[in-house]
């Protein structure tokens, strides 16, 4: 009964969630995380196990959806330059990341966690600006490969807090490329088979689709290869993220069921999640510690630091425009989803302290507010110039 007492309050704040962020005009998922944090400092929704699976299946469900965007057959299309520019721009966002947490001698976890990126926030921002925009789409573009990055990290980072420098952790590293290499296999047998078999498809995902088998399919696949995922000793999120590969590669004529998985997942099983997150805050503390508030400002300071800085290097001549490169920056510099993940793995590995940790939402909380609004600005700013 307690269970389904804190569901009905948290589906609640999650209806009350879109007008607090349309009249405040501050993203819905920093809203949720903000209401999560102040329906559990005020006592109202309380931690259970059941409350703690259904946001990890949320989270999961967001890494799904994420997938969905990339089309692998889109990559093909990128070119060689792009890939050039893309691969300096890692580079030098990792390669200064390292420096810098070497230098101010932070934890080593830090240089996974500054330059993550995620593609959360760059799909909330291209329902607001568009596709057309040519910094949301190279946003995009590289959020995507970061995204697969940012996972890779997260599993070696698993692993070398997990095992040390031992021969465990080479073992995981082996499966981790063995399984990547299954399942490239996997997709170009796929490729295959259905270049040989087209009604295959149709018998999987038909058009005339009464009883939602595309869902029902898409499900399969997203709970089956986490389980795969996890029985190897591998992250959860990559499971999720390769099952919405799998139905954006070789489905793609099933437009509607990315807009019906969209509704099931920012609809509920999202918005827990950041709900959650929110409840994992301890706002008593963060008051009382304004030392908090001040490390989380460094954390935006960095992360958007480092990006504005390799976005120069790497695409200052494919921009030609210093408000094109900036808002480029500022777009991926929110990776809530993945800052958050991180954080709660550094916890959970004991890489972080608990402090650090809020630091770490604290600053997703900002960089989810502060970058939105100048993101508007500079927006604005460059279409008034443009009319004049």
């Amino acid at each position: 009964m307690d269970n389904l007492v804190t569901f009905a309050i948290i589906s609640i704040l999650i209806v009350f969630a879109p007008f607090v962020s349309k009249v405040t005009k501050i993203p819905i998922v920093v809203v949720e995380m903000v209401l999560g944090a102040l329906a559990y400092y005020l006592g109202i929704v309380k931690h259970s196990e059941a409350f703690d699976t259904l946001a990890e299946v949320g989270f999961l469900f967001l890494m799904f959806l994420c997938g969905m965007e990339v089309d692998l057959r889109g990559f093909k299309r990128l070119g060689k330059t792009f890939l050039k520019r893309a691969g300096i721009y890692f580079l030098v966002l990792y390669v200064v990341a390292a420096s810098a947490v070497l230098l101010l001698k932070l934890p080593p976890i830090y240089i996974a966690a500054f330059p993550v990126m995620s593609l959360g926030m760059i799909m909330a921002l291209i329902k607001d600006y568009g596709k057309n925009m040519p910094w949301l789409d190279l946003a995009l573009k590289v959020g995507i490969i970061g995204e697969l990055v940012s996972i890779a990290v997260l599993v070696i980072i698993n692993g070398t807090y997990s095992y040390g420098l031992t021969i465990d952790l080479y073992k995981t590293l082996a499966v981790l490329l063995l399984f990547i290499l299954v399942i490239v296999g996997v997709f170009q047998m796929g490729r295959i088979l259905f270049w040989w078999f087209p009604n295959l498809k149709l018998f999987i995902m038909p058009y005339d689709d009464a009883n939602n088998q595309d869902i029902r399919f898409s499900m399969m696949l997203f709970f089956g290869l986490i389980v795969i995922v996890i029985w190897l000793g591998l992250e959860s999120v990559l499971g999720a993220f390769l099952a919405g590969m799998i139905v954006a590669t070789f489905f793609p004529y099933k437009h509607e069921l990315i807009d019906k998985l969209n509704d099931i997942g920012f609809g509920f099983f999202v918005p827990l999640f950041f709900v959650h997150v929110g409840t994992t805050l301890d706002l008593g503390l963060i008051i009382h510690t304004p030392t908090l508030m001040l490390h989380g400002m460094f954390i935006v300071v960095a992360m958007i630091s480092l990006r504005l800085l390799s976005a120069t290097i790497a695409f200052r001549t494919y921009f030609k425009s210093a408000k094109n490169t900036v808002l480029f920056a500022l777009s991926d510099s929110m990776p809530l989803t993945f800052l958050v993940a991180t954080a709660a793995l550094g916890l959970q590995l004991k890489a972080m302290d608990q402090n650090t940790y809020y630091s770490f939402l604290l600053a997703a909380i900002f960089e989810g507010i502060i970058f939105t609004i100048f993101i508007k600005l500079v927006y604005n700013l460059w279409k008034v110039k443009k009319v004049k």
